[in-house]
């Protein structure tokens, strides 16, 4: 599998400090400031005035938009412009792959356990899978190996509120989200096949697309 271009290689536990998921909400919200060159500096200004966001607690409205940076920053030239005429399913998806992007302990359990369990006969959330995944990264980084039960455990519950949020369970069985072919041409078009994989597409169905992509440009 092509492995995503990611900037940030960090194993944090930062993302359980808000509200966690998707942030869709929080997303559309903020969509006239993200597009400008200097979002950066209007993230900061609407951590002090709450123009848009509308969380009353200044420190609460910080914690999310320093989860929102990264995953900002993890977008190709033309996401923003196809999010905004996309669907609501199709921006949940379109936010779970920032998330992939931006978050390695997320891409890590996608691919590690999600996709695994997936393509196996159970096709269910098996938290015993994710803690395991954790014990696995901490033997590797010793941040990891630090992170206490509560962490982990909140750690795991927001990724499963991610998955969710993005159309891939309900209640404790995994689903495939059934989006159309052209919803995946723009991520083909950006250079990142891997997303289909990510998204539940078959090898059969992800040949069949890229072909239909690479007929129709």
């Amino acid at each position: 599998m092509e492995q995503p271009k990611v900037k940030n290689t960090t194993y944090s536990a930062t993302f359980t400090s808000a509200t966690g998921g998707l942030y869709i909400r929080e997303f559309n919200a903020l969509r006239p400031l993200i597009d400008r060159p200097d979002f950066r500096a209007q993230l900061k200004k609407e951590v002090l005035e709450n123009n848009y966001l509308q969380i009353n607690a200044q420190s609460s409205r910080r914690k999310v938009i320093n989860n929102l940076i990264p995953r900002i920053e993890s977008a190709f030239d033309d996401f923003w412009h196809s999010f905004s005429d996309s669907q609501p399913q199709e921006q949940a998806l379109m936010l779970f792959y920032l998330t992939l992007k931006a978050v390695p302990l997320v891409f890590d359990f996608h691919f590690g356990v999600t996709l695994p369990a997936w393509k196996g006969s159970g096709r269910t959330f098996d938290l015993f899978a994710y803690q395991m995944k954790i014990d696995e990264l901490g033997n590797r980084f010793s941040n990891v190996a630090q992170w206490s039960d509560a962490t982990r455990r909140q750690l795991i519950d927001i990724y499963k509120r991610i998955l969710r949020e993005a159309g891939f369970l309900k209640e404790e069985s995994l689903i495939a989200p059934r989006m159309p072919d052209q919803f995946y041409f723009i991520f083909l078009r950006n250079k990142d096949p891997w997303f289909l994989e990510a998204c539940f597409v078959s090898q059969t169905e992800r040949e069949r697309i890229i072909n239909l992509f690479y007929s129709a440009v």
